[in-house]
């Protein structure tokens, strides 16, 4: 609040700022507006009340409409006293401005019948102030009837009551308070019949506090001995009853008796110059006397920390509840009708509970529509969450006014709200069935055809029974996903579990045809099979003795060639020793004719040079015996030559050896392979004849293996041919139970038939107890019957859902 007093009205950039206009642009913006849209306010006085020349009131709808966007509570400052007295002042001063509600300068008063800021200041999010500035007592323009209109409803409008005066409080403050002596007259609790009037302090309890704000002080607050007091305890010495004075003392008690929480405060002059108070509110603030602005700053203190939210009946008002209260008290007093607070009070609680459960049952129909309506089907139990989430909001609306709940009215409209809530809590549960039915029978069609019925109608589609209740068990869990509601069990009972008995009994059918065929069929690849064995085995062993036949006969020719390539290889080896031995004796022979020729070549090497010695000896002693030297050279020349050609002789039979030993080695090397070949023949024929043996034992294992399979086959085929008539005859049992369990409910109806009838004929037989009397009890009778055939009906058309 410090910040409404020192700043004024909320800021445009404040979190809890209000948006400020005209008063016909607040009342157009608010016409076409819900009441949980922000609040549209006017910065300036707007009248609440007009009191005409005739004396009627008016509430004025400008005001009414400011007043009717407030939620929450509201505390009501209300200022009252003689008017030219400054009353408006201090509530501009509440309000941190110096230019708000009018102030004038002249005799006549400026404010007429009562005012309002048309601001709230806000003190909470959910809690306002509501300042009322009321036209002037005393007035020479106004009656003394219309005064006690003014007074009477600032003090039962206002939650804190200021009353200003001028000076201390004497004689004349206390006689001009005579207005109070009244109150008890124009003012009821309850509706009187014909009883005395109210005590005083029986409407206490509906007066604000009292604060009492004496303008112009300038006396020390002392008591009878001089010692200072407070300006609480002023007030309380000032009415305390005087001796000889019974009328002011009456007006004493009557004060005293009204106003049970009262205080005081004392403000002296704010300026020294008569001209100056005159225009005091063209004078800046900080102007004013220092003395005066401080008591002003802690008389707005003491207000705002002293403000209470208005309650009646301990109900906290509202800007709506505010707005009827006027409006009652109003068309009372124009009706010359003393104002009674608790009829008003009524009727105001009655508008008020109205709109609640208006506004009650438009949350829960709009909560409904938003979170269920909008997203049906759903379960039972989140449709139970969101009644009660929405339950929950409309009760916080009806409650908000916090009414007294032992309140006849208010145990009324929340009964009422109960039963309307309840209407349309049952429709959106008739809508969650109908829609759920809907989905489950259009899933359960679209599940059942897509899943198991496309399957069912090509055979040997599933391979056992266990096959389909997979396909079962994933169709009911893809329904349960897909579907919700309260119709989501029916259907799978009434719809789905007779379709799993059909399906059964078909794939049961179809099993048995085919495990019929099968054992035929397997029967006959059996028999197939053992003469293909059969013939296989001959076919094995011929050919496994054509194979012996044949290995016998490559062995024995195989044996042949070796002899021959042994005795080939016996010769060879002769002949390469005979070769040997000549080779050895012709390589000595031409080692001693190689020795022979060397000798030769010695000795004609010697005859040479001898020869050519003598030679040039004979040259030189005469030319006689060169005809004997040329004789002797040409038969060396001759035996060189022969020598010469024994040489090369001896060079060819050489040549020839190395060739037979080339031969030789080439014959060995011949020998060697095929001593290679011979024996990697061996192998190779050891070989396959090991794989012929061995590919004939796989093909005897592998038939003999075939053979044991195709006997465990036909075993299990035989096993689930019993299991499935086990499990069909399991399936007739259940068939047979449900079968039993609807006769038994036929019997049941039939007898409770029998008995209503039996029961009517008796009492139509009593004397006195027949014609209409008996006729509830027949339609009673009927009804329970029409219940019981509906219930066998159900369980007849549910099939095997109990079984199942």
């Amino acid at each position: 609040w410090a910040a409404h007093v020192h700043q004024g009205p909320p800021a445009a950039s404040s979190p809890l700022a209000l948006s400020i206009r005209s008063a016909d642009e607040c009342m157009a913006a608010s016409a076409g507006k819900g009441s949980q849209d922000a609040a549209t306010y006017y910065s300036g006085p707007l009248q609440l009340i007009r009191i005409d020349d005739d004396g009627k009131c008016h509430l004025e709808e400008n005001a009414a409409c400011i007043l009717n966007q407030i939620q929450g509570r509201i505390a009501v400052v209300g200022v009252a006293g003689l008017y030219r007295t400054g009353k408006s002042f201090l509530l501009n001063r509440l309000l941190g401005l110096q230019e708000g509600f009018e102030i004038g300068p002249s005799v006549n008063p400026c404010t007429k019948g009562l005012w309002i800021w048309g601001q709230p200041v806000q003190l909470a999010p959910d809690y306002h102030c509501i300042l009322i500035d009321t036209e002037g007592l005393g007035s020479t323009q106004r009656t003394a009837s219309c005064d006690m209109q003014i007074f009477s409803l600032c003090i039962l409008l206002s939650s804190y009551f200021i009353y200003n005066s001028m000076g201390a409080i004497d004689e004349q403050a206390i006689d001009d308070l005579h207005l109070v002596l009244h109150l008890a007259k124009h003012i009821h609790v309850k509706t009187k019949k014909g009883q005395e009037a109210e005590r005083a302090s029986e409407l206490s309890q509906y007066f604000p506090n009292l604060l009492w704000v004496l303008r112009d002080f300038h006396l020390r607050l002392a008591d009878s001995k001089g010692a200072t007091i407070t300006e609480r305890e002023y007030l309380e010495d000032s009415l305390k009853p005087l001796p000889g004075q019974d009328e002011k003392n009456k007006l004493r008690e009557v004060i005293k008796d009204l106003f049970k929480e009262r205080d005081c405060v004392t403000i002296v002059r704010p300026v020294a110059e008569e001209s100056d108070l005159r225009n005091i509110q063209r004078l800046p603030y900080e102007s004013l006397r220092p003395q005066f602005r401080t008591q002003v700053e802690a008389f707005v203190r003491k207000v705002y920390m002293s403000l209470k939210p208005k309650k009646i009946e301990g109900a906290f008002v509202s800007g709506t509840m505010f707005v009827n209260l006027a409006s009652e008290y109003c068309k009372a007093m124009n009706n010359s009708v003393v104002p009674t607070i608790q009829s008003a009070w009524t009727s105001v609680v009655q508008h008020q509970l109205r709109l609640c459960l208006k506004d009650a049952v438009q949350i829960y129909r709009a909560r409904m529509n938003d979170t269920a309506m909008q997203h049906l089907p759903m379960s039972e139990d989140k449709l139970r969450e969101f009644h009660k989430a929405a339950k929950g909001e409309a009760l916080k609306v009806f409650l908000a006014p916090k009414f007294e709940a032992n309140d006849p009215k208010f145990r009324e409209y929340r009964a009422e709200l109960a039963s309307r809530i309840k209407q349309l809590q049952d429709h959106v549960k008739v809508e969650n069935v109908s829609t759920s039915t809907r989905q489950c029978e259009r899933f359960a069609t679209e599940l059942f055809s897509r899943k198991i019925e496309n399957k069912l109608s090509v055979r040997g589609s599933y391979q056992n029974f266990e096959q389909l209740l997979q396909d079962w068990d994933q169709l009911r869990k893809s329904y349960l996903e897909q579907t919700a509601g309260p119709a989501q069990t029916d259907v799978l009972a009434s719809w789905i579990f007779p379709r799993m008995t059909e399906s059964v009994q078909k794939l049961w059918e179809d099993f048995r045809g085919t495990h019929e065929e099968r054992h035929t069929s397997m029967q006959r690849k059996l028999a197939e099979t053992e003469a293909r064995s059969t013939n296989v085995r001959d076919s094995l062993d011929n050919e496994r003795s054509k194979q012996s036949d044949g290995l016998e006969v490559a062995k024995r020719q195989w044996l042949a060639e070796r002899i021959d390539m042994e005795r080939q290889v016996e010769d060879a080896k002769r002949m390469l020793e005979e070769s040997t031995l000549r080779a050895s004796r012709e390589k000595a022979q031409l080692v001693d004719s190689e020795r022979t020729l060397r000798e030769q070549m010695k000795i004609l090497h010697e005859r040479l040079a001898s020869g050519a010695e003598t030679r040039r000896g004979a040259a030189e002693g005469s030319g006689l015996g060169s005809a004997g030297g040329h004789a002797d050279l040409q038969i060396l020349r001759d035996s060189m030559a022969t020598m010469m050609a024994e040489v090369r002789g001896m060079g060819m039979e050489k040549k020839q050896l190395e060739m037979k030993a080339e031969h030789e080695k080439q014959l060995i090397g011949l020998e060697r392979k095929f001593q290679r070949q011979l024996m990697d023949a061996r192998r190779k024929n050891e070989g396959l004849i090991e794989s012929l043996r061995q590919t004939y034992e796989d093909e005897v294992d592998g038939l003999k293996t075939f053979r044991s399979e195709l006997i465990a086959r036909n075993k299990d085929l035989e096993k689930e041919l019993e299991r499935a008539r086990g499990e069909a005859q399991v399936l007739r049992e259940r068939v047979s139970s449900a079968d039993s369990e609807r006769a038994l409910q036929k019997r049941f109806v039939e007898n409770a038939q029998r008995q209503s009838e039996l029961v009517t004929s008796l009492l139509e037989r009593v004397p006195g107890r027949g014609g209409t009397d008996l006729q509830p009890l027949r339609e009673e009778l009927g009804a329970l019957t029409a219940g019981a055939s509906d219930s066998a009906s159900r369980a007849a058309g549910g099939g095997l859902r109990g079984p199942a």
